[in-house]
């Protein structure tokens, strides 16, 4: 009967992902790992040592000096894993050596790795073959030792069937970009909540990326100022966008499109930090927020980081105006259904305003055109009409202009040829993605850092 250890550490690279954390805890278990050359495979079977304190690898492919310098992780182990070379080696004897290291060993295994299984099955006989891979699961079956398989083979083989979980990594495409996922195609006795996960081997390491979690803003801290690059840049007031897109330039149009299942938290993670930082810096904003959006709600994840000064004077947010003629309260303003140019010239209105409480007069503008699109539906020339005169007072007061728009506009090919500044955000495995357009970026995962109010960005390797 198979025992359960302990149980593992947690993130950030292979514990909590889907079912293959809790899988791995039974002692005895058989683990298939498939995947394209240079997937990643041996990277992951790596982990896999380090996370159980060392074991057995034995090799098929390359030398113990080869292995150490393509996964330096793999020498900075304490204890180093027991390093069995088999290039030279029939299969059957292959097998035979296996037996032997790990029946000579005082103490159990814990973990054993066969990098290339297919390598050396390859040259055998289909019964022979077959009845080395028993032989090795009933190794695995018998002892304490946990069994990994690492198989470059495609489609399906005998092994698919006899070990008791498989995992598979491979390749996909999307918006020009290439994406690492890892499937985990089974697991028995093992729940499997979700099936595909993104990964990356970022620093050469392998790290699944989890589902996009909501933010806690009540650990929220109050960001540190982030100064402007120089006289032509602002800071979007996080590192990571910063390090990425090397600020806000003044005068331009940066555009967001966003898919229209991505969170509004995670939308929040570019234009919050902006915001707080322009108010903090004595400077205003002027926000039309996302249709649907709670004013409410995002006023009260920027209230406790500025002061109410900066809140009643240098913060103006666009809401409907109420159906019973009431007065809005500042920070909040207006619009109604009334004509383009009209509310467009209220708008200019209040960014003049704006910029006359300013420290230096400068207003970062956040606008939301899905908002923007529903009031103004039956006038979409208008709009653009009304966008490009925005753009265009951007460009002479030197301010910046942040637009906010769903992959489903139908002005977006307008915009994007007004905007300097481009990226994306979608959905892939259940992560929020970015991809920088203008210009082009590698792709990355979104989320918030430690403190909620702050986006991180993890590149896809």
């Amino acid at each position: 009967m198979k025992t359960v250890a302990k149980p593992l550490r947690t993130r950030p690279e292979l514990g909590g992902l889907d079912g293959l954390d809790r899988f791995l805890r039974f002692k005895g278990s058989t683990l298939l790992i498939k995947g394209y050359a240079g997937a990643g495979k041996t990277t992951l079977a790596t982990l896999l040592l380090e996370r159980f304190g060392g074991g057995v690898y034995v090799s098929s492919r390359v030398s113990e000096d080869k292995v150490h310098a393509q996964l330096p992780l793999m020498k900075q182990m304490m204890p180093g894993p027991e390093f069995v070379d088999v290039r030279l080696d029939l299969p059957l004897s292959t097998v035979a050596k296996v037996i032997e290291v790990t029946s000579q060993r005082k103490d159990d295994v814990p973990l054993l790795i066969l990098d290339t299984w297919d390598g050396m099955a390859k040259e055998l006989e289909d019964k022979e073959r077959l009845k080395a891979e028993k032989t090795l699961i009933a190794l695995a079956d018998g002892s304490n030792t946990r069994v990994v398989f690492v198989s470059e083979e495609p489609g399906k083989s005998t092994m698919d069937y006899l070990v008791d979980g498989m995992v598979e990594l491979v390749r996909s495409e999307e918006k020009g970009r290439v994406f690492r996922e890892i499937e985990i195609q089974k697991l028995r006795g093992t729940p499997i909540v979700q099936h595909k996960y993104l990964y990356t081997l970022l620093g050469g390491r392998f790290a699944y990326i989890p589902p996009y979690e909501e933010p806690d803003y009540s650990k929220a801290k109050k960001p540190a100022a982030r100064r402007d690059f120089d006289k032509s840049t602002y800071s979007f007031g996080s590192e990571a966008f910063d390090s990425i897109f090397r600020g806000l330039k003044r005068g331009t149009a940066f555009t967001l499109e966003y898919s229209e299942d991505v969170p509004y938290s995670a939308i929040r993670l570019l234009h919050i930090p902006l915001i707080i930082n322009f108010l903090n810096m004595g400077r205003s904003c002027l926000m039309i927020p996302l249709l649907g959006a709670s004013v409410e709600e995002i006023l009260s994840v920027i209230r406790p980081h500025v002061t109410g000064e900066a809140i009643t004077k240098r913060l103006r947010m666009a809401t409907v105006e109420p159906s019973d003629g009431s007065a809005l309260k500042p920070p909040l303003f207006g619009m109604g259904r009334g004509k383009v140019d009209n509310e467009h010239a209220n708008f200019s209105k209040v960014a003049e305003e704006l910029a006359a409480r300013s420290v230096d007069g400068n207003v970062v503008i956040v606008d939301s055109m899905s908002f923007l699109e529903n009031l103004f539906a039956s006038d979409r020339e208008g709009l653009i009409e009304a966008m490009a005169d925005r753009i265009i007072a951007t460009q002479r007061h030197g301010n910046a202009l942040l637009l906010i728009l769903q992959s489903d506009s139908p002005i977006k090919s307008r915009m994007l040829s007004m905007s300097q500044n481009y990226l994306r955000l979608f959905m892939k495995d259940r992560a929020v993605v970015l991809v920088g357009e203008k210009p082009a970026t590698e792709a990355y995962v979104l989320d918030h850092a430690d403190n909620p109010l702050m986006p991180r960005l993890t590149r896809i390797v």
